[in-house]
């Protein structure tokens, strides 16, 4: 899941989109409303975006996501008013979720669906959460996947030198003030903030700097915008001295044609229109997937992995009747991937073992003494 604040007008220009049409077919967007617990133990209503197309795969696929990620959950199978009344418990107990954006960027080819939640602990924040679907096929994009590996690199390189300017900037600007003292801010804090950004470039654009390695290998939270990407690095400051961090987010933004030397086919098909688009079925990053154990069991699994700058939850999956998640444990190896499904007490009670042969997961579940059939496709 992309959890980041983000401007909604730098996404969609001036006017926020809620349907939109793609090689004939429509998206619009009927939100369910949810109950769940906040921080408090209080009932609170969430409310999450359900997408209907004339295309039931490229519906199923994009609702199945926003469903696992959001709230753990499946969807119902069309937009149902007992599902308004659902009571959802969340690990992460949620103050608010509500739909905040969705549309149809980068020529139709690529449809965002943004969704405003809060959430309380130490304190509590407000977050945007954005989601990329290929229009097409109702595929998750993970924004890396628009980038070639050598681009990839060069981009860190360009963003590393970018923010450090921008800091290089700052600080020299700050010194000029350091010593006239004004109104709004007074000597002690011109220097704090002075010494905040000359840490940061220390620690993260210094050749010596602890970060500097991390820094040079990666570009920052990918956003794909309309006719562009962002690239954020984050802010300097932590929680407890963001008030004196006038910089905010240090984030670079590329438009598309500035971009071609870096993207892979796949990113050039989707910001700039060219070639066919072709890309594997299967997203290495994250992907729900519907299958079968013993032929007629009808699951839906999730399976994720880790990417820089991409935040998904867990894999898991569900049988479709009862709806519960069951957390899993990844191991991959070479062309075996085995699943261990855990218990409520959080012991191994099953596995699943697969190989890809195309875009199917094919294998067996063993458990409870058995040895049954298993099979998923996105």
């Amino acid at each position: 899941m992309f959890a980041k604040n983000i401007s909604l007008f730098s996404l969609f220009g001036s006017a926020l989109l809620f349907s939109g049409t793609c090689l004939g077919a429509t998206f619009s967007d009927k939100p369910l409303k949810y109950v769940s617990k906040n921080s408090s133990g209080e009932k609170v209503e969430l409310t999450i975006p359900f997408i209907s197309t004339e295309d039931r795969q490229v519906t199923d696929r994009i609702n199945n996501f926003l469903h696992i990620q959001l709230l753990n959950t499946l969807p119902p199978a069309k937009e149902d008013t007992a599902a308004k009344t659902a009571l959802i418990e969340l690990e992460l107990p949620l103050e608010s979720m509500e739909p905040a954006s969705s549309g149809l960027l980068n020529g139709k080819r690529h449809y965002a669906i943004v969704v405003s939640t809060e959430g309380c602990g130490a304190y509590c924040s407000l977050n945007d959460i954005r989601f990329d679907f290929d229009a097409r096929t109702g595929r998750v994009i993970t924004p890396v996947e628009l980038l070639s590996e050598s681009g990839k690199k060069a981009l860190a390189i360009l963003a590393q030198k970018t923010n450090a300017k921008r800091l290089r900037t700052e600080i020299a600007r700050l010194e000029k003030l350091s010593n006239k003292a004004t109104k709004e801010r007074g000597k002690e804090t011109v220097a704090d903030q002075i010494e905040l950004y000359e840490r940061c470039l220390e620690e993260r654009y210094t050749k010596s700097g602890s970060l500097y390695d991390l820094y040079l290998k990666y570009p920052g939270q990918i956003s794909i915008l309309d006719g562009a990407l962002s690239f954020d690095s984050g802010t300097c400051s932590a929680h407890a001295n963001r008030a004196i961090d006038d910089l905010g987010n240090l984030v670079m933004t590329l438009k598309a044609p500035q971009l071609t030397t870096y993207l892979s086919n796949y990113g050039k098909y989707i910001l700039l229109g060219e070639g066919d688009g072709a890309i594997a079925d299967i997203n290495p990053y994250a992907q729900v997937f519907r299958g079968k154990i013993n032929g007629n069991t009808p699951i839906t699994l999730m399976l994720t992995d880790s990417v820089e700058g991409a935040y998904y939850s867990s894999s898991r999956y569900y049988y479709d009747k009862h709806r519960q998640a069951i957390p899993l444990k990844v191991v991959r190896k070479k062309d075996v991937t085995e699943l261990t499904e855990f218990d409520g007490k959080g012991k191994p009670s099953a596995t699943i073992s697969y190989r890809r042969e195309g875009n199917k997961l094919l294998g067996q579940w063993r458990g409870a003494g058995k040895t049954l059939a298993f099979e998923a496709t996105p």
